[in-house]
């Protein structure tokens, strides 16, 4: 079956515990210099061991729905899926230089008030350690009307 020939992945063919394959990413001083200079703060940018910022964690370990899906040999939907919610619990320090394997997977999928949503959740290991984990989640359906004007 060829890849336009796949199902779309919409609410029916979406299972809780479908996983992307893991991704390994080097934590680089490059990328806490661009995170420095893109909000401001060059001394977050310090050379060395410092702990890197918590909003690096969508770097070293990312939210990766397209590849689960295409994993899944499916179809991302057309329509979009508006974030609803994005929560992060580090667990330990990331520090640049740090090799970080993370995996992302559907945590839940669950309706409330008519609407369909999906939760995916990002483990981030250093070795057996791990580090992050974070969830977000997705209103996983076409979105009305009266969404446009939120």
């Amino acid at each position: 079956m060829s890849d336009s020939q796949w199902p779309v992945y919409d609410w029916e063919h979406a299972t809780v515990g479908d996983a992307a394959p893991p991704v390994t990413v080097a934590v680089t001083q490059e990328q806490v210099e661009r995170y420095a200079a893109a909000v401001g703060r060059p001394a977050a940018a310090a050379a060395g061991r410092a702990a890197v910022p918590l909003l690096l964690v969508r770097a070293y370990a990312p939210l990766r729905r397209r590849e689960l899906v295409a994993h899944m040999q499916a179809r991302y939907p057309a329509h979009p899926t508006p974030a609803i919610k994005w929560q992060c619990q580090m667990l330990g320090n990331v520090r640049v230089g740090d090799v970080i394997d993370s995996v992302t997977r559907v945590a839940d999928k669950y309706e409330r008030n008519g609407r369909r949503f999906l939760k995916w959740e990002v483990l981030a290991h250093r070795g057996a350690e791990l580090v992050a984990r974070f969830t977000y989640v997705n209103l996983w359906e076409p979105g009305r009307p009266e969404d446009r004007q939120r």
